[in-house]
Formats: structure tokens, C-alpha cells, sequence
């Protein structure tokens, strides 16, 4: 108690003789509204699952396409609205209670206008994209009965296609999304497109695709993994290993340039450099499924063949005459 009085009496004296202790109590209380206001609404990046959940030159499904962090038209909603507008188009990483802002305003869709629920439809499906993608598709069919052509929400659902290996599905919404986008916001369709004739084996649209996406999205260094890719399955091996490096100096913390690396190394005769890339890349994710396995299986190789070796080497030491004869004639 006579602590808090102490308080109490010191607080009390700043106050009458202390203009500028005066001024802070009155601006302490709106920077901080600010300041938390600004945490909800500035955009910042999602939260990701890292690169080990996807496989190495697959579209990382911790990076989708479009994400839609704001509503671009969160000034017209409907008061009664708002809050649940803010929330759902906000960055928070517990996504649960951003999902439930966007079913009710989905719900409430008889008091806003198309474009709001478009945007809403389209932002759920991006915020069930990961753990719930057949509502996600679900809400991205909604949107696009509301805009059928929207490049976003075509590029976005087309991800979840490709997650799926509907690669045909995938491509018809791609073609319609690139044809929708102005060129140069068309970085990530055409990655997409590119990676799709990939795995259709139709290398050189996958080629032209890639090429154009590495033009126009300086920011994404995804497409190098595809072309990389491409071209070892073209047996452009020099070309491969340019772009699986020029991906790991672009993203040197991310291991599947390393993998592609080493699948190269490895598919060229060079174990032992191949083993080193792998080692590398289990280093940077040490439970990346797809290095481990790698690395475990060129171990596994290098040390049969030493204990063949080995047991090679007993033999003609046990047999001495038989390794004469052997130097005596080459041809046995």
C-alpha cells in the first residue's frame, strides 16, 4: 500500500508541473490503437510450411499464387460488416477465425454487393488451400460463377489441380488465366503452365513457358527447379545443373535445388559428387524424404562396391599364382 501511494503522490506532482508528462498520457493510448491496427491490416508474409513440404521442383505449396491480403473494397462494406471484412482479409497466422469472418460475410451475402462476395469466396478458398482443398475448390467455383474469367482465381484453383496431377483440369484454366492477364502479371500462371506441360512430357511448350515466366517474375525463382527439369529429360545436362544452381543461389536456404543438383550429377556418372550435393541438401533440411533417400542410396552403393572391392583384393592375395597368371595374361 505504501508503494501505491508512493505512485500515486509522484504521478500527481509530474501532472501539475509536468506539461510534457501530461502530453504522454494523452498520446500513449492512439499510438498504441495504431500500432495495432497496423499489425492487423499491413500486409506482411504468411506464415509457410518451409520448403521440405513440397517435393523438389513442384510448386511450393507453402508460396500459392494469388493471395488475396486485403479486400479491395473493405471501405464499402456494410458497418454491421466490417469487423468480419478486416479479419478475414487480414495476415494473422491462426487461420480458423479468418476462415469464420469469410463464411459470414458469404452468409450475409444478401447485403453486399457481387464484387464483395466474389472477393470473400476467393479468399476462403485461398485460406483452405493447404489442409481443406475440396472446400477450397468449392469456393472457387463460387467465385468464378460470379466472375468466370477472373486470371486469380482460375491460376489459384489450377495449383490445387496440379497438387492433384489433373494436369488436363490444370491447363484449361491456365490458358484461360494467361489469356486474361496483362503479360507481365502473368509470371505465376505461366510457371504453372510450364510445370503442367512438364509433366505432360510436352518439353518444349514447357520451354517457351518457363522462359517467359523467368522474364517477367524477377521475384520467383521456382521456374528454375522446372527448366532444370526439362532439361535434363531433354539431356541438356550443362543447362540442368545451371538452373538447379541458379535456384539454391537464389533461394540458398531451400534444399530441391541441391536434390536437382544431385539427380543430374548422379544420372551423368558422378556418384560421388552427386553424394556431396545430396549431403548438402540433407544438411539444409535434415527431413527433406526425398534427399535422405537419395543419399542413403548412393552410400549404400559406394559401400558394396568397396566391400566388392575389398573381397576382390583377399581373393588375390589368398590365391597369389592365380593373380600371376592374371598379370601374365590380360586377357583372363
Amino acid at each position: 500500500m505504501r508503494m501505491t501511494a508512493q505512485l500515486a503522490s509522484l504521478h500527481s506532482a509530474y501532472w501539475s508541473f509536468d506539461r510534457w508528462y501530461r502530453l504522454a498520457w494523452y498520446v500513449w493510448p492512439g499510438a498504441l490503437a495504431v500500432l495495432v491496427t497496423g499489425w492487423i491490416c499491413i500486409d506482411k508474409p504468411t506464415g509457410t510450411a518451409g520448403p521440405a513440404a513440397s517435393p523438389w521442383a513442384k510448386p511450393d505449396a507453402s508460396a500459392p499464387p494469388m493471395p488475396v491480403r486485403r479486400s479491395p473494397t473493405l471501405a464499402l462494406w456494410p458497418e454491421k460488416l466490417q469487423n468480419d471484412a478486416m479479419l478475414c482479409f487480414s495476415n494473422a497466422v491462426d487461420l480458423n477465425p479468418l476462415i469464420e469472418a469469410c463464411t459470414r460475410l458469404i452468409d450475409n451475402g444478401a447485403q453486399i454487393n457481387s464484387n464483395q462476395l466474389f472477393s470473400a469466396y476467393g479468399q476462403r478458398g485461398f485460406l483452405r488451400r493447404l489442409k481443406q482443398p475440396d472446400l477450397a475448390l468449392a469456393d472457387y467455383d463460387a467465385a468464378l460463377k460470379i466472375q468466370a474469367n477472373a486470371p486469380a482465381v482460375l491460376t489459384n484453383r489450377a495449383w490445387i489441380y496440379m497438387t492433384r496431377s489433373r494436369y488436363d483440369a490444370a491447363l484449361d484454366d491456365l490458358n484461360k488465366a494467361i489469356e486474361a492477364f496483362a503479360p507481365a502479371l502473368a509470371g505465376r500462371a505461366r510457371f504453372y503452365r510450364g510445370y503442367t506441360y512438364l509433366r505432360l512430357k510436352d518439353y518444349d511448350r514447357a520451354m517457351t513457358d518457363l522462359d517467359e515466366a523467368l522474364r517477367v517474375d524477377k521475384v520467383n525463382p521456382d521456374p528454375y527447379l522446372a527448366r532444370g527439369e526439362t532439361e535434363q529429360a531433354l539431356q541438356r545436362y550443362d543447362a540442368a545443373l545451371r538452373d538447379f544452381d541458379e535456384f539454391s543461389k537464389h533461394a540458398p536456404r531451400d534444399p530441391r535445388g541441391l536434390i536437382g543438383r544431385g539427380a543430374v550429377l548422379e544420372a551423368t556418372g558422378h556418384p560421388q559428387d552427386a553424394l556431396a550435393a545430396f549431403d548438402s541438401a540433407v544438411a539444409l533440411d535434415p527431413s527433406n524424404v526425398r534427399a535422405l533417400t537419395a543419399r542413403d542410396r548412393l552410400r549404400t552403393q559406394q559401400t558394396s562396391q568397396h566391400d566388392g572391392d575389398d573381397q576382390k583384393s583377399d581373393s588375390q592375395k589368398n590365391d597369389p599364382q592365380k593373380s600371376d597368371s592374371q598379370k601374365s595374361d590380360p586377357q583372363k
